[in-house]
């Protein structure tokens, strides 16, 4: 099988040379290492290399070279494959190319940089090199599967388990019922084709048609003891996850649940740009993959796949009710449930979730739309997101805009990255109003909203990402929230509401229940940004860890809290 080749481009040939030697060490055995000092001979070799059918995985072009710049350079490699990963090579200090850089990462023209000179090679270039190449590898190389699910094609509950897969870094392909390798999996491991779909586990078991929480639970992703806990968290997304890590690092006994899968809304981000640290930018997915297991080290336990349905004050503590009929006590609660997708409200056009019509856009879902025409339908920063994401891929993206404009929505830099691509289309004051095939999704009908105009486009594929509502049906009548149902903290309870305090007015982000906080896009008047939820959730430990300790102080009947730290240590 042909190596995927790694192209350096640099005229300086003592450059080139030490850094082509370097890479062949380190990924020589995975990758075909190719060196040229001119420009000119790099792209004749990228078009045969295109020609011939052979991968291209990473560029790398110094900026100053006398043919052209390294950005052009790798301009003209992007046309000729679009999947490279593409890095500029340029000298410390070097303040000539500050700008280039800045602009390239910000239009899309470069993936990211490297800084030469770069030895040791373990500190200044590995790290980037294996950066470059993880992305690229993500959906180019045969990924590891722990776990199969058999279904029927299509199937919406097969695309529910495998977002459920996904969204929790869970190893695992799909084999569809009636293909060579799917009847091959039924007969070898007794799989009933009239209980699909069947998700077939790393040790043998086979889970015919399982519940969500039946398949965490199998995964080993879930415990639940019958202990009281310092903070239950409600939400695994990036406040509920934040909240965990501070939470834990401060000795508390934590507990997290979550009803669908870890990272919330954020998780299922192609690309985060806009978080501090991570100048490429970061998939949702890992991001809350890191926090997950972060917080996991620092002693959080997890409960997945379950609901909270219920939540009470009693004996001094708090108790969270899951849908299973279980309880889960503690001393606070911290809700962060964040919001839901909004949905379009068209039964024929809901008919197709799962089978054409998307509220999230995983890897599996994108790599199957290579080459076809998707539509997005959304103004926000999610939607821009899915758009470039899908563009990636996908011969035509259509992107369907209620408004007149990107700008009062959406981040600069995401609206600035869909206008500059050539295979986006926007359809501005636009509206998704129809939608048919049988079984799957085939067309879908848009409405001009200044015209009246209907257009039909043949499209498997809808993308419908136009805001959340917050989920907190739950807590009706429990604490106070607006009209939309995020929940009121702080300063915004009406004094009315306060009954529940007796000497004290409801701390910074505490909800009209005593320790009960909220943080992140569940709360009124939150910024809708992921970086604010995690900051809310870092100051909604804090002001709750003063809470707990002033209350345990302030009644002598109740133990005194005491930090980990403090604890004296078994002999």
């Amino acid at each position: 099988m042909q190596r995927p080749w790694i192209v350096i481009v640099d005229d300086r040939p003592r450059g080139l040379s030490a850094l082509l030697e370097a890479i062949a060490r380190r990924y020589g055995g995975d990758y075909e290492t190719k060196g040229h000092v001119s420009a000119a001979a790099a792209l004749a070799d990228l078009t045969r290399a295109r020609d011939e059918g052979d991968d291209v995985a990473l560029v790398i072009a110094d900026q100053w070279m006398p043919e052209m710049t390294g950005r052009e350079l790798l301009q003209r490699a992007h046309t000729l494959h679009p999947d490279a990963q593409r890095a500029l090579l340029v000298g410390w200090g070097d303040k000539r190319s500050s700008d280039t850089i800045l602009q390239g990462c910000a239009l899309g023209q470069l993936d990211n940089y490297i800084l030469k000179p770069w030895s040791p090679p373990e500190v200044h270039l590995y790290p980037a090199i294996g950066e470059f190449l993880s992305e690229w590898a993500r959906s180019h190389v045969p990924r590891l599967e722990l776990v199969r699910v058999v279904g029927n094609s299509p199937s919406p509950r097969a695309t529910e388990l495998l977002d459920l897969l996904e969204r929790n870094s869970v190893p695992h392909g799909f084999y569809a019922a009636e293909s060579e390798g799917g009847q091959k999996l039924i007969h070898d491991l007794g799989v009933d084709p009239a209980r699909l779909p069947a998700v077939l586990l790393f040790d043998g078991t086979v889970m015919h048609d399982p519940t969500n929480a039946a398949l965490a639970d199998a995964l080993g992703e879930s415990a639940l003891g019958g202990e009281q806990y310092d903070i239950a968290i409600v939400g695994a997304g990036p406040a509920g996850l934040a909240a965990a890590v501070y939470a834990a690092s401060e000795g508390l006994t934590t507990i997290v649940i979550e009803r669908e899968a870890i990272g919330g809304q954020a998780g299922a981000s192609s690309l985060i740009r806009n978080f501090l640290g991570f100048p490429r930018g970061i998939r949702g997915a890992e991001l809350a993959q890191r926090a997950w297991q972060q917080a996991w080290l620092l002693g959080a336990k997890y409960v997945l796949a379950r609901r909270a349905v219920g939540l009470r004050a009693q004996d001094g503590t708090r108790v969270i009710t899951l849908d299973d009929g279980r309880e889960v006590t503690a001393r606070a609660v911290v809700i962060a449930t964040g919001a839901q997708y909004r949905r379009l409200g068209v039964p024929r056009i809901e008919r197709f979730e799962g089978i054409g019509v998307f509220y999230t856009v995983g890897l599996d879902v994108a790599a199957a739309l290579a080459g076809k025409d998707v539509i997005v339908a959304g103004g926000g920063n999610s939607a821009g997101q899915a758009v470039v994401h899908l563009a990636k891929r996908a011969r035509r993206v259509i992107h369907v805009v209620r408004g007149r404009t990107l700008s009062l929505t959406m981040s600069a830099y995401l609206a600035q990255e869909i206008l500059r691509q050539p295979n986006i289309e926007l359809r501005f004051e636009t509206e998704v109003v129809d939608a048919d095939g049988a079984p799957a999704l085939e067309k879908v009908v848009l409405k001009n909203r200044k015209t009246g105009a209907c257009e039909s486009i043949a499209t498997p594929a809808l993308f419908v990402m136009i805001g959340a509502m917050p989920h907190t049906e739950w807590l009706g009548g429990v604490l106070e929230r607006d009209r939309n149902g995020f929940i009121l903290t702080g300063d915004d309870i009406a004094h009315e509401a306060r009954g529940a305090f007796d000497d004290r007015p409801p701390t910074l982000l505490e909800t009209s229940v005593p320790r009960v906080f909220a943080a992140g896009d569940v709360r009124y008047g939150s910024t809708k940004r992921i970086a604010s939820a995690i900051g809310e959730a870092a100051v909604a430990i804090r002001v709750l860890h003063e809470v707990l300790r002033t209350e345990a102080e302030e009644e002598p009947s109740v133990p005194r809290y005491i930090p980990d730290e403090a604890r004296p240590s078994n002999p």
